[in-house]
Protein backbone atom coordinates (compact mmCIF):
# COMPACT_ATOMS: atom_id res chain seq x y z
CA UNK A 1 0.00 0.00 0.00
CA UNK A 2 0.98 3.63 -0.71
CA UNK A 3 1.80 5.80 2.16
CA UNK A 4 -0.92 8.73 2.93
CA UNK A 5 -0.65 12.11 1.78
CA UNK A 6 2.19 14.10 3.30
CA UNK A 7 1.45 17.27 5.39
CA UNK A 8 2.98 19.81 3.29
CA UNK A 9 5.05 21.12 6.38
CA UNK A 10 8.15 23.17 6.45
CA UNK A 11 10.29 19.91 7.73
CA UNK A 12 8.84 18.02 4.56
CA UNK A 13 9.51 20.83 2.29
CA UNK A 14 13.05 20.46 3.73
CA UNK A 15 13.20 16.60 3.04
CA UNK A 16 12.03 17.05 -0.72
CA UNK A 17 14.49 19.63 -1.18
CA UNK A 18 16.98 17.46 0.19
CA UNK A 19 15.47 13.85 -1.84
CA UNK A 20 15.83 15.82 -4.83
CA UNK A 21 19.33 17.01 -3.85
CA UNK A 22 20.52 13.41 -2.89
CA UNK A 23 18.96 11.43 -6.37
CA UNK A 24 20.81 14.28 -8.51
CA UNK A 25 23.65 13.35 -6.73
CA UNK A 26 23.52 9.39 -7.31
CA UNK A 27 22.69 9.76 -10.54
CA UNK A 28 25.13 11.97 -11.55
CA UNK A 29 28.09 10.32 -9.58
CA UNK A 30 29.04 7.73 -11.93
CA UNK A 31 28.87 10.37 -15.24
CA UNK A 32 31.32 12.19 -13.64
CA UNK A 33 34.96 12.07 -14.88
CA UNK A 34 37.99 14.20 -14.45
CA UNK A 35 40.80 14.94 -16.43
CA UNK A 36 39.30 11.53 -18.21
CA UNK A 37 38.84 9.34 -15.15
CA UNK A 38 35.76 8.46 -12.67
CA UNK A 39 34.93 10.06 -10.14
CA UNK A 40 33.76 7.24 -8.23
CA UNK A 41 33.39 3.50 -10.10
CA UNK A 42 34.22 0.11 -8.89
CA UNK A 43 36.17 -1.09 -12.07
CA UNK A 44 36.09 -5.28 -10.85
CA UNK A 45 36.55 -6.42 -14.49
CA UNK A 46 39.90 -4.60 -14.85
CA UNK A 47 40.48 -4.41 -10.80
CA UNK A 48 40.66 -0.85 -9.79
CA UNK A 49 38.55 1.12 -7.90
CA UNK A 50 37.94 5.07 -8.24
CA UNK A 51 36.86 6.58 -5.29
CA UNK A 52 37.31 10.50 -5.64
CA UNK A 53 40.33 10.73 -6.77
CA UNK A 54 41.86 8.04 -5.12
CA UNK A 55 42.72 5.23 -7.28
CA UNK A 56 42.50 1.95 -5.20
CA UNK A 57 44.04 -1.72 -6.56
CA UNK A 58 42.89 -5.01 -4.41
CA UNK A 59 46.15 -4.98 -2.96
CA UNK A 60 44.59 -2.43 -1.15
CA UNK A 61 41.36 -3.30 0.28
CA UNK A 62 42.41 -2.14 3.71
CA UNK A 63 42.05 1.54 2.19
CA UNK A 64 38.26 0.52 1.32
CA UNK A 65 38.07 -1.34 4.62
CA UNK A 66 39.33 2.10 6.37
CA UNK A 67 36.66 4.00 4.88
CA UNK A 68 33.71 1.55 5.42
CA UNK A 69 35.20 1.55 8.74
CA UNK A 70 34.76 5.31 9.41
CA UNK A 71 31.01 5.38 7.25
CA UNK A 72 29.96 2.43 9.96
CA UNK A 73 31.33 4.97 13.12
CA UNK A 74 29.74 7.97 11.42
CA UNK A 75 26.59 6.37 11.74
CA UNK A 76 27.33 5.34 15.31
CA UNK A 77 28.24 8.98 16.03
CA UNK A 78 25.44 10.43 14.71
CA UNK A 79 22.80 8.16 15.78
CA UNK A 80 23.72 8.47 19.21
CA UNK A 81 23.10 12.21 18.70
CA UNK A 82 20.40 12.75 16.88
CA UNK A 83 18.73 9.08 16.46
CA UNK A 84 17.74 7.78 12.76
CA UNK A 85 18.86 10.74 10.94
CA UNK A 86 20.01 8.60 8.30
CA UNK A 87 17.11 6.74 8.11
CA UNK A 88 14.93 9.82 7.48
CA UNK A 89 16.63 11.84 5.64
CA UNK A 90 19.19 9.89 3.84
CA UNK A 91 18.83 6.54 3.34
CA UNK A 92 18.07 5.54 -0.58
CA UNK A 93 15.44 3.04 0.15
CA UNK A 94 13.34 6.55 1.83
CA UNK A 95 14.75 8.61 -0.71
CA UNK A 96 13.75 6.90 -3.79
CA UNK A 97 10.11 5.27 -2.13
CA UNK A 98 9.72 9.00 -1.61
CA UNK A 99 10.01 9.85 -5.32
CA UNK A 100 8.22 6.56 -6.05
CA UNK A 101 5.11 7.36 -3.95
CA UNK A 102 4.97 11.17 -4.76
CA UNK A 103 4.79 10.37 -8.22
CA UNK A 104 1.36 8.15 -7.98
CA UNK A 105 -0.14 10.54 -6.02
CA UNK A 106 0.48 13.14 -8.71
CA UNK A 107 -0.88 10.76 -11.35
CA UNK A 108 -3.88 9.42 -9.75
CA UNK A 109 -4.77 13.00 -8.39
CA UNK A 110 -4.36 12.13 -4.25
CA UNK A 111 -6.67 14.85 -2.85
CA UNK A 112 -6.53 13.87 1.46
CA UNK A 113 -3.97 11.84 3.02
CA UNK A 114 -5.58 8.62 1.50
CA UNK A 115 -6.17 7.34 -2.32
CA UNK A 116 -9.20 8.44 -3.83
CA UNK A 117 -12.15 5.46 -3.26
CA UNK A 118 -11.55 4.77 -7.08
CA UNK A 119 -9.02 5.49 -9.56
CA UNK A 120 -9.21 4.86 -13.65
CA UNK A 121 -7.62 2.41 -14.83
CA UNK A 122 -5.69 4.35 -17.06
CA UNK A 123 -4.13 6.23 -14.19
CA UNK A 124 -3.42 2.80 -12.60
CA UNK A 125 -1.42 1.77 -16.00
CA UNK A 126 0.44 5.14 -16.07
CA UNK A 127 1.40 4.64 -12.13
CA UNK A 128 3.25 1.33 -13.44
CA UNK A 129 4.55 2.89 -16.17
CA UNK A 130 6.01 5.90 -14.39
CA UNK A 131 7.25 3.37 -11.42
CA UNK A 132 8.71 0.81 -14.78
CA UNK A 133 10.64 3.56 -16.45
CA UNK A 134 12.69 5.06 -13.10
CA UNK A 135 13.28 1.54 -12.38
CA UNK A 136 15.10 1.40 -15.19
CA UNK A 137 17.34 4.56 -14.81
CA UNK A 138 17.63 3.47 -11.61
CA UNK A 139 19.17 0.11 -12.66
CA UNK A 140 21.22 1.55 -15.37
CA UNK A 141 23.03 3.61 -12.64
CA UNK A 142 23.41 0.63 -10.23
CA UNK A 143 25.31 -0.64 -13.31
CA UNK A 144 27.44 2.54 -13.94
CA UNK A 145 28.53 2.15 -11.16
CA UNK A 146 30.82 -0.67 -12.23
CA UNK A 147 31.38 0.07 -15.57
CA UNK A 148 31.75 3.60 -17.93
CA UNK A 149 28.28 4.86 -17.86
CA UNK A 150 29.12 6.48 -21.21
CA UNK A 151 30.37 2.91 -22.98
CA UNK A 152 27.16 1.28 -21.54
CA UNK A 153 24.70 3.48 -23.10
CA UNK A 154 25.91 3.70 -26.56
CA UNK A 155 26.27 0.17 -26.54
CA UNK A 156 22.59 -0.04 -25.46
CA UNK A 157 21.57 2.27 -28.15
CA UNK A 158 22.98 0.43 -30.56
CA UNK A 159 22.04 -2.64 -29.53
CA UNK A 160 25.84 -3.88 -28.92
CA UNK A 161 25.50 -4.64 -25.18
CA UNK A 162 26.19 -8.17 -24.33
CA UNK A 163 24.16 -11.08 -22.56
CA UNK A 164 25.90 -9.62 -19.24
CA UNK A 165 25.44 -6.56 -19.49
CA UNK A 166 21.17 -6.62 -20.24
CA UNK A 167 21.26 -9.60 -17.57
CA UNK A 168 22.38 -6.56 -14.69
CA UNK A 169 20.08 -4.11 -16.28
CA UNK A 170 17.38 -5.87 -16.00
CA UNK A 171 18.26 -7.55 -12.33
CA UNK A 172 19.20 -3.85 -11.38
CA UNK A 173 15.62 -2.09 -12.94
CA UNK A 174 13.66 -5.51 -11.59
CA UNK A 175 15.42 -4.86 -7.73
CA UNK A 176 14.64 -1.17 -8.34
CA UNK A 177 10.91 -1.59 -9.38
CA UNK A 178 10.02 -4.20 -6.49
CA UNK A 179 12.01 -2.59 -3.60
CA UNK A 180 10.29 1.14 -4.19
CA UNK A 181 7.33 0.40 -5.67
CA UNK A 182 6.32 -2.69 -3.33
CA UNK A 183 8.27 -3.29 -0.58
CA UNK A 184 8.73 0.40 0.44
CA UNK A 185 9.09 1.10 4.12
CA UNK A 186 8.02 -2.52 4.51
CA UNK A 187 12.06 -3.28 4.38
CA UNK A 188 12.36 -0.74 6.75
CA UNK A 189 10.06 -2.50 9.65
CA UNK A 190 10.93 -6.42 8.67
CA UNK A 191 14.21 -6.35 7.13
CA UNK A 192 16.32 -3.67 7.86
CA UNK A 193 19.59 -4.28 10.33
CA UNK A 194 19.86 -1.07 11.55
CA UNK A 195 16.49 -1.28 13.09
CA UNK A 196 16.98 -3.95 15.27
CA UNK A 197 20.30 -2.85 16.81
CA UNK A 198 19.30 1.09 16.77
CA UNK A 199 18.94 0.36 20.79
CA UNK A 200 22.49 -0.19 21.29
CA UNK A 201 23.51 2.94 19.80
CA UNK A 202 20.72 5.29 21.34
CA UNK A 203 20.65 6.57 25.08
CA UNK A 204 18.19 8.58 27.22
CA UNK A 205 20.01 11.83 25.75
CA UNK A 206 19.65 10.84 21.89
CA UNK A 207 17.31 13.45 20.33
CA UNK A 208 14.53 11.33 19.13
CA UNK A 209 10.86 11.86 17.95
CA UNK A 210 9.07 11.59 20.87
CA UNK A 211 5.26 12.80 22.13
CA UNK A 212 5.21 15.09 24.61
CA UNK A 213 2.90 12.58 27.20
CA UNK A 214 2.97 15.20 29.92
CA UNK A 215 1.68 17.73 27.68
CA UNK A 216 -0.73 15.63 25.03
CA UNK A 217 -2.27 13.57 27.75
CA UNK A 218 -5.29 13.04 28.72
CA UNK A 219 -6.02 13.15 25.11
CA UNK A 220 -9.78 13.56 23.73
CA UNK A 221 -11.74 15.73 21.59
CA UNK A 222 -11.09 19.32 22.59
CA UNK A 223 -12.54 21.18 25.00
CA UNK A 224 -13.64 17.60 26.97
CA UNK A 225 -9.85 16.84 28.41
CA UNK A 226 -7.13 18.89 29.84
CA UNK A 227 -4.62 17.14 27.20
CA UNK A 228 -3.60 18.88 24.14
CA UNK A 229 -3.43 15.65 21.81
CA UNK A 230 -6.95 15.89 20.07
CA UNK A 231 -6.57 12.04 19.11
CA UNK A 232 -7.15 13.45 15.86
CA UNK A 233 -4.80 10.46 14.52
CA UNK A 234 -3.42 12.44 11.71
CA UNK A 235 0.32 11.31 13.08
CA UNK A 236 -0.88 7.63 12.80
CA UNK A 237 -2.28 8.74 9.28
CA UNK A 238 0.67 10.06 7.70
CA UNK A 239 3.33 7.75 8.86
CA UNK A 240 4.58 5.84 6.37
CA UNK A 241 5.41 2.95 8.38
CA UNK A 242 2.06 3.01 10.21
CA UNK A 243 3.03 3.26 13.72
CA UNK A 244 1.40 5.61 16.83
CA UNK A 245 4.22 7.72 17.65
CA UNK A 246 1.73 8.16 20.92
CA UNK A 247 3.02 4.65 22.00
CA UNK A 248 6.52 5.95 22.76
CA UNK A 249 9.38 5.10 20.55
CA UNK A 250 9.54 2.05 18.08
CA UNK A 251 11.96 0.21 15.70
CA UNK A 252 9.74 0.93 12.94
CA UNK A 253 10.42 4.59 13.60
CA UNK A 254 12.64 6.03 10.41
CA UNK A 255 12.63 9.50 11.85
CA UNK A 256 10.73 11.03 8.63
CA UNK A 257 9.44 13.94 10.40
CA UNK A 258 6.14 13.89 8.69
CA UNK A 259 4.03 12.90 11.59
CA UNK A 260 6.18 16.32 13.52
CA UNK A 261 4.60 18.28 10.46
CA UNK A 262 1.20 16.85 10.56
CA UNK A 263 0.80 17.49 14.58
CA UNK A 264 2.25 21.20 14.21
CA UNK A 265 -0.65 21.79 11.54
CA UNK A 266 -3.50 20.99 13.60
CA UNK A 267 -1.68 22.53 16.88
CA UNK A 268 -1.72 25.69 14.57
CA UNK A 269 -5.32 25.53 13.73
CA UNK A 270 -6.35 24.90 17.41
CA UNK A 271 -4.01 27.98 18.46
CA UNK A 272 -1.40 25.49 20.91
CA UNK A 273 1.95 25.80 21.27
CA UNK A 274 3.98 23.37 18.48
CA UNK A 275 5.97 20.89 18.63
CA UNK A 276 3.66 18.34 21.07
CA UNK A 277 5.28 15.62 18.57
CA UNK A 278 8.90 16.82 18.08
CA UNK A 279 12.51 16.12 18.31
CA UNK A 280 13.38 15.67 21.85
CA UNK A 281 15.44 13.73 24.19
CA UNK A 282 13.75 10.90 26.85
CA UNK A 283 15.66 12.53 29.65
CA UNK A 284 14.60 16.11 28.55
CA UNK A 285 10.93 14.79 28.29
CA UNK A 286 11.13 13.55 32.01
CA UNK A 287 12.24 16.45 33.48
CA UNK A 288 15.67 14.67 34.67
CA UNK A 289 18.05 17.22 32.93
CA UNK A 290 18.84 18.77 30.55
CA UNK A 291 20.36 16.74 27.02
CA UNK A 292 23.74 17.11 27.01
CA UNK A 293 25.85 17.18 23.69
CA UNK A 294 28.50 15.68 24.94
CA UNK A 295 28.90 12.15 26.82
CA UNK A 296 30.56 9.34 27.15
CA UNK A 297 28.86 7.62 24.11
CA UNK A 298 29.39 10.34 21.80
CA UNK A 299 32.56 11.08 22.87
CA UNK A 300 34.05 7.06 22.22
CA UNK A 301 32.24 7.52 18.81
CA UNK A 302 33.92 10.64 17.74
CA UNK A 303 37.26 9.69 19.40
CA UNK A 304 36.67 6.39 17.00
CA UNK A 305 36.19 7.98 13.98
CA UNK A 306 39.12 10.23 14.47
CA UNK A 307 41.05 7.29 15.01
CA UNK A 308 40.02 6.18 11.52
CA UNK A 309 40.80 9.48 10.17
CA UNK A 310 43.96 9.81 11.06
CA UNK A 311 44.94 6.26 10.29
CA UNK A 312 43.57 6.82 6.50
CA UNK A 313 45.12 10.13 6.30
CA UNK A 314 48.48 9.02 7.68
CA UNK A 315 48.17 6.27 5.30
CA UNK A 316 47.35 8.00 2.26
CA UNK A 317 49.75 10.12 2.53
CA UNK A 318 52.51 7.18 2.75
CA UNK A 319 51.57 4.95 0.14
CA UNK A 320 53.96 4.76 -2.86
CA UNK A 321 51.67 5.06 -6.04
CA UNK A 322 53.72 2.09 -7.37
CA UNK A 323 54.02 -1.54 -6.34
CA UNK A 324 56.48 -4.71 -6.93
CA UNK A 325 55.87 -8.08 -6.69
CA UNK A 326 58.49 -11.01 -7.18
CA UNK A 327 57.81 -14.45 -7.68
CA UNK A 328 60.55 -17.21 -7.92
CA UNK A 329 60.53 -19.24 -11.65
CA UNK A 330 58.32 -22.56 -9.75
CA UNK A 331 59.57 -24.88 -12.74
CA UNK A 332 63.04 -24.15 -11.86
CA UNK A 333 64.76 -23.39 -8.78
CA UNK A 334 68.40 -22.47 -10.67
CA UNK A 335 69.98 -23.25 -14.11
CA UNK A 336 73.45 -23.95 -14.59
CA UNK A 337 74.77 -21.39 -17.34
CA UNK A 338 77.22 -22.20 -20.33
CA UNK A 339 79.93 -20.11 -18.55
CA UNK A 340 79.23 -21.73 -15.20
CA UNK A 341 78.00 -19.42 -13.08
CA UNK A 342 74.54 -20.60 -11.15
CA UNK A 343 71.21 -18.74 -12.38
CA UNK A 344 67.94 -17.61 -11.30
CA UNK A 345 64.36 -16.56 -12.93
CA UNK A 346 62.61 -14.68 -11.38
CA UNK A 347 59.09 -12.67 -12.59
CA UNK A 348 58.05 -8.86 -11.81
CA UNK A 349 55.35 -7.92 -11.70
CA UNK A 350 55.15 -3.63 -11.63
CA UNK A 351 52.15 -1.97 -11.24
CA UNK A 352 51.81 1.85 -11.72
CA UNK A 353 48.93 3.13 -9.08
CA UNK A 354 49.39 6.72 -10.40
CA UNK A 355 47.06 8.62 -13.09
CA UNK A 356 50.37 9.62 -14.58
CA UNK A 357 52.93 7.90 -16.20
CA UNK A 358 56.43 7.25 -14.12
CA UNK A 359 59.03 6.03 -15.46
CA UNK A 360 61.26 3.57 -12.83
CA UNK A 361 64.98 2.16 -12.09
CA UNK A 362 65.04 -1.32 -11.89
CA UNK A 363 67.82 -2.55 -9.45
CA UNK A 364 69.25 -5.54 -7.76
CA UNK A 365 70.70 -5.11 -4.27
CA UNK A 366 72.95 -8.15 -3.99
CA UNK A 367 76.30 -9.00 -2.37
CA UNK A 368 79.23 -9.07 -4.85
CA UNK A 369 79.19 -11.28 -7.52
CA UNK A 370 75.93 -11.23 -8.09
CA UNK A 371 74.28 -9.87 -12.20
CA UNK A 372 70.77 -9.00 -12.80
CA UNK A 373 70.30 -10.05 -16.60
CA UNK A 374 66.97 -9.83 -18.85
CA UNK A 375 66.43 -5.87 -17.88
CA UNK A 376 68.07 -3.00 -19.16
CA UNK A 377 67.41 -1.46 -15.40
CA UNK A 378 64.95 1.34 -16.88
CA UNK A 379 60.83 0.58 -17.21
CA UNK A 380 58.40 3.04 -18.34
CA UNK A 381 54.63 2.91 -16.92
CA UNK A 382 51.19 4.30 -18.78
CA UNK A 383 48.62 5.71 -15.97
CA UNK A 384 46.83 3.01 -14.01
CA UNK A 385 48.77 0.27 -15.63
CA UNK A 386 50.62 -2.63 -15.27
CA UNK A 387 53.40 -4.80 -16.26
CA UNK A 388 55.42 -8.50 -15.68
CA UNK A 389 59.02 -8.22 -16.31
CA UNK A 390 60.86 -11.36 -16.30
CA UNK A 391 64.68 -11.27 -15.02
CA UNK A 392 67.85 -13.70 -14.70
CA UNK A 393 70.12 -13.36 -12.41
CA UNK A 394 73.58 -14.82 -12.73
CA UNK A 395 75.60 -15.68 -9.54
CA UNK A 396 79.75 -17.14 -9.45
CA UNK A 397 79.94 -17.71 -6.32
CA UNK A 398 80.74 -21.25 -4.95
CA UNK A 399 78.60 -21.32 -1.83
CA UNK A 400 75.78 -24.13 -1.26
CA UNK A 401 73.40 -22.21 1.08
CA UNK A 402 70.25 -20.46 -0.06
CA UNK A 403 71.28 -15.95 -0.22
CA UNK A 404 69.21 -13.47 0.36
CA UNK A 405 68.72 -10.69 -2.39
CA UNK A 406 66.09 -7.91 -3.39
CA UNK A 407 64.96 -5.93 -6.16
CA UNK A 408 64.58 -2.25 -5.53
CA UNK A 409 62.33 0.13 -7.64
CA UNK A 410 62.55 3.73 -7.77
CA UNK A 411 60.73 6.63 -9.04
CA UNK A 412 62.58 8.52 -11.79
CA UNK A 413 60.66 11.52 -11.12
CA UNK A 414 61.24 11.62 -7.55
CA UNK A 415 64.37 10.29 -6.70
CA UNK A 416 64.81 8.67 -3.49
CA UNK A 417 61.29 7.57 -3.77
CA UNK A 418 61.83 4.20 -3.60
CA UNK A 419 60.70 0.14 -2.18
CA UNK A 420 61.90 -2.80 -2.33
CA UNK A 421 60.87 -6.84 -2.08
CA UNK A 422 62.93 -9.44 -1.03
CA UNK A 423 63.78 -12.94 -2.71
CA UNK A 424 65.99 -15.82 -2.65
CA UNK A 425 68.74 -16.89 -4.47
CA UNK A 426 69.04 -21.03 -4.50
CA UNK A 427 72.82 -22.48 -5.52
CA UNK A 428 73.31 -25.67 -6.85
CA UNK A 429 73.90 -28.63 -4.66
CA UNK A 430 77.84 -29.17 -4.89
CA UNK A 431 78.93 -25.90 -5.85
CA UNK A 432 80.49 -25.59 -9.80
CA UNK A 433 80.18 -29.41 -10.37
CA UNK A 434 76.39 -29.78 -9.02
CA UNK A 435 73.61 -30.86 -11.55
CA UNK A 436 71.10 -28.97 -13.29
CA UNK A 437 68.03 -27.97 -11.48
CA UNK A 438 65.44 -27.99 -14.02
Amino acid sequence: MLDARPVRGPLRRLRTQVDALLIAILLALPWIEIAGEPLLRLDVPNRRFHIFGLLIFPQELFFLWLVVMGLALALFFFTAIAGRLWCGWACPQTVFSDLFAGIARRIQRWQGTRPPKSVAPWRIAATHAAWLGCALVIGFHLVAYFCSPYALANDVLHGDASRVQLGFLAFGAGVSYLDFAVVRQTFCKFLCPYARFQGVLFDSETLVIGYDTARGEPRGKRGTTKGDCVDCGLCVAVCPTQIDIRDGLQLECIACTQCIDACNGVMAKLGRAPELIGYRALAATEGRRRTRLLRPRVLIYGALLAAVGVAFATTLMTRLPFELTVAHNPNSLYETLSDGRTGNAYTLHIENRDRTSHAFHLALDAPAGFELLGSTGSVELEPASSMELRVFVASSSAQQTAQAIAFSLEDLSQPGRRLSRPATFVFRPGGAGGSDGR
